[in-house]
Protein backbone atom coordinates (compact mmCIF):
# COMPACT_ATOMS: atom_id res chain seq x y z
CA UNK A 1 0.00 0.00 0.00
CA UNK A 2 1.42 3.59 -0.80
CA UNK A 3 2.37 6.54 1.41
CA UNK A 4 -0.84 8.18 -0.78
CA UNK A 5 -3.26 5.21 -0.35
CA UNK A 6 -2.67 5.29 3.06
CA UNK A 7 -3.40 8.89 3.50
CA UNK A 8 -6.36 8.76 1.56
CA UNK A 9 -7.68 5.81 3.46
CA UNK A 10 -7.32 7.93 6.74
CA UNK A 11 -8.80 11.04 4.69
CA UNK A 12 -11.77 8.71 3.35
CA UNK A 13 -12.20 7.18 7.17
CA UNK A 14 -12.59 10.38 9.06
CA UNK A 15 -14.72 12.03 6.47
CA UNK A 16 -16.98 9.28 7.07
CA UNK A 17 -16.79 9.61 10.85
CA UNK A 18 -18.06 13.05 10.16
CA UNK A 19 -20.43 13.24 7.71
CA UNK A 20 -22.39 10.02 8.93
CA UNK A 21 -26.09 11.09 10.76
CA UNK A 22 -26.33 9.76 14.15
CA UNK A 23 -29.22 7.38 14.33
CA UNK A 24 -29.44 7.06 17.96
CA UNK A 25 -32.07 8.97 19.97
CA UNK A 26 -30.28 11.85 22.12
CA UNK A 27 -31.01 11.87 25.84
CA UNK A 28 -29.02 14.86 26.95
CA UNK A 29 -27.14 17.88 24.39
CA UNK A 30 -23.98 17.41 23.06
CA UNK A 31 -21.61 19.35 25.69
CA UNK A 32 -18.03 20.91 26.09
CA UNK A 33 -16.33 19.78 29.56
CA UNK A 34 -13.11 22.40 30.63
CA UNK A 35 -10.35 18.92 31.20
CA UNK A 36 -7.36 21.90 31.65
CA UNK A 37 -6.72 25.68 33.27
CA UNK A 38 -8.39 27.57 35.44
CA UNK A 39 -12.06 26.49 34.48
CA UNK A 40 -11.82 22.86 34.78
CA UNK A 41 -14.47 21.00 35.64
CA UNK A 42 -17.34 23.29 33.65
CA UNK A 43 -19.71 22.02 31.26
CA UNK A 44 -20.93 23.73 28.32
CA UNK A 45 -24.33 22.51 26.63
CA UNK A 46 -23.90 22.94 22.55
CA UNK A 47 -27.22 23.43 20.39
CA UNK A 48 -26.79 24.19 16.47
CA UNK A 49 -24.10 26.38 16.60
CA UNK A 50 -22.02 28.36 19.33
CA UNK A 51 -19.27 31.29 19.59
CA UNK A 52 -16.89 31.08 22.36
CA UNK A 53 -15.23 33.82 23.41
CA UNK A 54 -14.19 36.54 25.95
CA UNK A 55 -16.65 38.72 24.77
CA UNK A 56 -19.86 38.37 27.15
CA UNK A 57 -22.15 38.00 24.94
CA UNK A 58 -20.52 35.09 23.48
CA UNK A 59 -22.58 31.36 23.55
CA UNK A 60 -19.73 29.84 25.55
CA UNK A 61 -18.35 32.98 27.53
CA UNK A 62 -14.78 32.34 28.71
CA UNK A 63 -13.39 35.21 30.38
CA UNK A 64 -9.67 33.92 30.47
CA UNK A 65 -7.06 36.49 29.17
CA UNK A 66 -5.77 34.02 26.79
CA UNK A 67 -9.15 33.67 25.14
CA UNK A 68 -10.28 36.22 22.28
CA UNK A 69 -13.26 38.12 22.76
CA UNK A 70 -14.16 36.11 19.67
CA UNK A 71 -11.74 33.01 19.58
CA UNK A 72 -13.31 30.32 17.29
CA UNK A 73 -17.08 29.45 16.76
CA UNK A 74 -18.64 25.96 16.61
CA UNK A 75 -21.83 24.30 14.41
CA UNK A 76 -23.69 21.17 14.12
CA UNK A 77 -23.15 18.74 10.83
CA UNK A 78 -24.14 15.28 10.36
CA UNK A 79 -24.31 14.22 14.04
CA UNK A 80 -20.83 15.88 15.35
CA UNK A 81 -19.44 19.17 14.70
CA UNK A 82 -17.12 21.66 13.03
CA UNK A 83 -14.97 24.35 14.54
CA UNK A 84 -13.59 27.60 12.42
CA UNK A 85 -11.42 30.09 13.91
CA UNK A 86 -12.33 33.65 14.48
CA UNK A 87 -8.58 35.38 13.77
CA UNK A 88 -7.93 34.23 17.55
CA UNK A 89 -4.42 36.02 18.58
CA UNK A 90 -3.67 32.00 20.37
CA UNK A 91 -4.81 30.40 17.40
CA UNK A 92 -7.74 27.46 17.99
CA UNK A 93 -6.03 23.52 18.27
CA UNK A 94 -7.90 19.85 17.52
CA UNK A 95 -6.11 17.25 19.54
CA UNK A 96 -3.11 19.89 19.68
CA UNK A 97 -3.10 20.69 16.31
CA UNK A 98 -3.75 24.48 15.04
CA UNK A 99 -6.68 24.10 12.70
CA UNK A 100 -8.59 27.15 10.78
CA UNK A 101 -11.48 24.80 10.39
CA UNK A 102 -12.02 21.22 11.48
CA UNK A 103 -14.51 18.58 12.28
CA UNK A 104 -14.30 18.36 16.07
CA UNK A 105 -15.95 14.86 16.82
CA UNK A 106 -16.98 12.86 20.11
CA UNK A 107 -13.99 12.80 22.11
CA UNK A 108 -11.69 15.26 20.22
CA UNK A 109 -9.80 17.72 22.18
CA UNK A 110 -10.29 21.90 21.65
CA UNK A 111 -7.96 23.89 22.85
CA UNK A 112 -8.73 27.75 23.13
CA UNK A 113 -6.18 29.84 24.79
CA UNK A 114 -4.93 28.39 27.93
CA UNK A 115 -8.24 26.07 27.95
CA UNK A 116 -8.48 22.60 26.74
CA UNK A 117 -12.22 21.20 26.38
CA UNK A 118 -13.34 17.97 25.46
CA UNK A 119 -16.53 17.20 23.29
CA UNK A 120 -18.71 14.53 24.91
CA UNK A 121 -21.68 12.97 22.90
CA UNK A 122 -25.39 12.39 24.44
CA UNK A 123 -24.67 8.95 25.25
CA UNK A 124 -21.30 9.36 26.69
CA UNK A 125 -21.25 8.14 30.27
CA UNK A 126 -18.69 11.02 31.49
CA UNK A 127 -21.71 13.87 29.93
CA UNK A 128 -24.11 11.93 32.16
CA UNK A 129 -21.45 11.71 35.07
CA UNK A 130 -20.07 15.45 34.48
CA UNK A 131 -23.59 16.93 34.56
CA UNK A 132 -24.54 15.33 37.65
CA UNK A 133 -21.42 16.41 39.09
CA UNK A 134 -21.85 19.74 38.29
CA UNK A 135 -25.45 20.17 39.31
CA UNK A 136 -24.46 19.09 43.06
CA UNK A 137 -21.44 21.20 43.16
CA UNK A 138 -22.68 23.99 41.80
CA UNK A 139 -26.90 24.33 42.20
CA UNK A 140 -29.14 25.01 44.52
CA UNK A 141 -31.92 22.48 44.93
CA UNK A 142 -35.21 24.88 45.36
CA UNK A 143 -33.72 27.55 43.18
CA UNK A 144 -32.02 26.28 40.51
CA UNK A 145 -29.38 28.91 40.72
CA UNK A 146 -25.96 29.00 41.81
CA UNK A 147 -25.20 27.70 45.01
CA UNK A 148 -22.75 30.48 47.18
CA UNK A 149 -19.45 28.51 46.78
CA UNK A 150 -20.00 28.25 42.91
CA UNK A 151 -21.03 31.77 42.87
CA UNK A 152 -18.12 32.84 45.07
CA UNK A 153 -15.73 30.97 43.10
CA UNK A 154 -17.59 32.35 39.82
CA UNK A 155 -17.09 36.47 40.99
CA UNK A 156 -13.28 35.87 42.19
CA UNK A 157 -12.46 34.56 38.87
CA UNK A 158 -14.50 37.76 36.95
CA UNK A 159 -12.45 39.99 39.37
CA UNK A 160 -9.26 38.30 38.81
CA UNK A 161 -9.10 37.97 34.79
CA UNK A 162 -11.61 41.68 34.17
CA UNK A 163 -9.23 43.94 32.31
CA UNK A 164 -11.30 46.75 34.07
CA UNK A 165 -13.05 46.15 37.28
CA UNK A 166 -15.21 48.73 36.85
CA UNK A 167 -17.03 47.04 34.77
CA UNK A 168 -17.44 44.15 37.18
CA UNK A 169 -21.12 44.77 38.84
CA UNK A 170 -22.73 43.19 42.03
CA UNK A 171 -26.10 43.35 42.71
CA UNK A 172 -27.13 41.60 46.15
CA UNK A 173 -31.22 41.16 47.11
CA UNK A 174 -33.09 39.80 50.18
CA UNK A 175 -36.72 39.36 50.22
CA UNK A 176 -38.63 41.52 52.69
CA UNK A 177 -40.55 40.68 55.53
CA UNK A 178 -39.48 36.66 54.40
CA UNK A 179 -39.92 35.78 58.89
CA UNK A 180 -43.58 37.20 58.32
CA UNK A 181 -44.21 34.78 55.18
CA UNK A 182 -43.11 31.45 57.18
CA UNK A 183 -44.51 32.65 60.16
CA UNK A 184 -48.46 33.24 58.61
CA UNK A 185 -48.22 30.60 56.19
CA UNK A 186 -45.38 27.86 56.66
CA UNK A 187 -41.80 27.24 55.46
CA UNK A 188 -43.29 25.51 52.65
CA UNK A 189 -44.40 28.21 51.65
CA UNK A 190 -41.38 30.25 52.06
CA UNK A 191 -40.02 27.84 49.94
CA UNK A 192 -42.53 28.31 46.96
CA UNK A 193 -41.42 32.31 47.32
CA UNK A 194 -37.61 31.57 46.96
CA UNK A 195 -38.43 29.51 44.22
CA UNK A 196 -40.44 31.67 42.84
CA UNK A 197 -37.81 34.33 43.03
CA UNK A 198 -35.09 31.98 41.14
CA UNK A 199 -37.21 32.14 38.33
CA UNK A 200 -37.55 35.53 38.28
CA UNK A 201 -34.22 35.94 38.22
CA UNK A 202 -33.27 33.63 35.91
CA UNK A 203 -35.49 34.95 33.19
CA UNK A 204 -34.93 38.43 33.77
CA UNK A 205 -31.21 38.45 33.19
CA UNK A 206 -28.51 38.02 30.51
CA UNK A 207 -26.96 34.53 29.48
CA UNK A 208 -23.71 35.78 30.79
CA UNK A 209 -25.01 37.26 33.90
CA UNK A 210 -25.10 34.79 37.34
CA UNK A 211 -27.29 34.77 39.56
CA UNK A 212 -27.35 32.73 42.97
CA UNK A 213 -28.77 31.96 46.40
CA UNK A 214 -26.35 33.23 48.69
CA UNK A 215 -28.20 31.48 51.83
CA UNK A 216 -31.97 31.60 53.41
CA UNK A 217 -33.35 34.37 51.57
CA UNK A 218 -30.61 36.52 50.15
CA UNK A 219 -29.40 36.25 46.47
CA UNK A 220 -26.84 38.20 44.20
CA UNK A 221 -26.35 38.76 40.80
CA UNK A 222 -23.01 38.97 38.67
CA UNK A 223 -23.42 41.23 36.09
CA UNK A 224 -20.03 40.94 33.88
CA UNK A 225 -18.76 44.12 31.40
CA UNK A 226 -21.45 46.22 33.34
CA UNK A 227 -21.72 49.81 34.24
CA UNK A 228 -23.05 51.31 36.89
CA UNK A 229 -26.28 52.58 35.11
CA UNK A 230 -26.84 49.03 33.08
CA UNK A 231 -26.39 47.35 36.96
CA UNK A 232 -29.45 49.81 38.62
CA UNK A 233 -31.60 49.50 35.16
CA UNK A 234 -31.13 45.53 35.65
CA UNK A 235 -31.95 45.77 39.43
CA UNK A 236 -34.70 47.52 39.19
CA UNK A 237 -36.17 45.51 36.46
CA UNK A 238 -35.86 42.52 38.50
CA UNK A 239 -37.41 44.34 41.71
CA UNK A 240 -40.07 45.63 39.63
CA UNK A 241 -40.76 41.80 38.74
CA UNK A 242 -40.36 40.68 41.73
CA UNK A 243 -43.12 43.19 43.11
CA UNK A 244 -45.93 41.87 40.28
CA UNK A 245 -45.95 38.49 40.95
CA UNK A 246 -48.81 37.72 42.10
CA UNK A 247 -48.73 34.91 44.61
CA UNK A 248 -50.85 33.29 46.90
CA UNK A 249 -51.53 30.81 50.10
CA UNK A 250 -54.52 29.51 51.23
CA UNK A 251 -56.49 31.80 48.47
CA UNK A 252 -54.77 34.74 50.42
CA UNK A 253 -52.20 37.18 47.85
CA UNK A 254 -48.54 36.66 49.38
CA UNK A 255 -47.23 40.02 49.08
CA UNK A 256 -43.51 39.98 47.82
CA UNK A 257 -40.94 42.55 47.59
CA UNK A 258 -36.79 42.63 47.64
CA UNK A 259 -34.66 45.23 48.44
CA UNK A 260 -31.53 45.48 46.69
CA UNK A 261 -28.01 46.68 46.66
CA UNK A 262 -25.50 47.44 43.57
CA UNK A 263 -21.94 47.80 43.72
CA UNK A 264 -19.21 48.52 41.18
CA UNK A 265 -15.97 46.62 41.56
CA UNK A 266 -12.91 48.62 41.99
CA UNK A 267 -8.98 48.24 42.29
CA UNK A 268 -9.47 49.28 45.73
CA UNK A 269 -11.46 46.79 46.99
CA UNK A 270 -10.18 43.78 49.09
CA UNK A 271 -11.18 41.00 46.66
CA UNK A 272 -14.82 39.83 46.33
CA UNK A 273 -15.65 39.81 50.02
CA UNK A 274 -14.69 44.03 50.00
CA UNK A 275 -17.09 44.10 46.48
CA UNK A 276 -19.65 41.91 48.22
CA UNK A 277 -19.52 43.74 51.60
CA UNK A 278 -20.45 47.02 49.79
CA UNK A 279 -23.39 45.88 48.01
CA UNK A 280 -24.58 43.64 51.16
CA UNK A 281 -24.24 47.84 52.51
CA UNK A 282 -26.20 48.96 50.04
CA UNK A 283 -28.88 46.42 50.35
CA UNK A 284 -29.28 46.97 54.03
CA UNK A 285 -29.52 50.78 53.55
CA UNK A 286 -32.76 50.19 51.31
CA UNK A 287 -34.23 47.65 53.82
CA UNK A 288 -33.38 50.58 56.69
CA UNK A 289 -35.02 52.91 54.41
CA UNK A 290 -38.58 51.34 53.63
CA UNK A 291 -37.76 48.54 51.44
CA UNK A 292 -38.21 47.20 47.90
CA UNK A 293 -35.83 49.95 46.32
CA UNK A 294 -32.35 49.95 44.44
CA UNK A 295 -29.13 51.76 45.81
CA UNK A 296 -25.82 52.37 44.53
CA UNK A 297 -22.99 51.87 46.85
CA UNK A 298 -20.70 54.25 47.62
CA UNK A 299 -16.97 53.89 45.55
CA UNK A 300 -14.93 51.74 47.36
CA UNK A 301 -12.34 54.13 49.93
CA UNK A 302 -8.85 55.04 48.47
CA UNK A 303 -6.53 53.34 51.18
CA UNK A 304 -4.68 56.34 52.82
CA UNK A 305 -1.24 56.69 52.10
CA UNK A 306 1.46 55.03 54.70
Amino acid sequence: MTRDTVSTKIVNERTLRVQAPSLVAESRPWCLVVIGGSAIGQRFDLGDAATLGREPESDIYLPEPSISRRHCHLFRKRGSYWVTDLGATNPTQVNGVQVSASPLLENDLLTVGDLTLKLLGPRSPENALVAALRDQATRDVLTGLANRRHFQTTLERALETASDRSRVALVALDVDHFKHINDRWGHPAGDRVLSAVGGVLRAGLRKHDLPGRIGGEEFAVLLPDTSANEALEIAERLRSALAALQLHEQDTPVPLTASFGVAIGSDTDSGPDGLYARADAALYEAKRSGRNKVLLAPPAAVPAAG
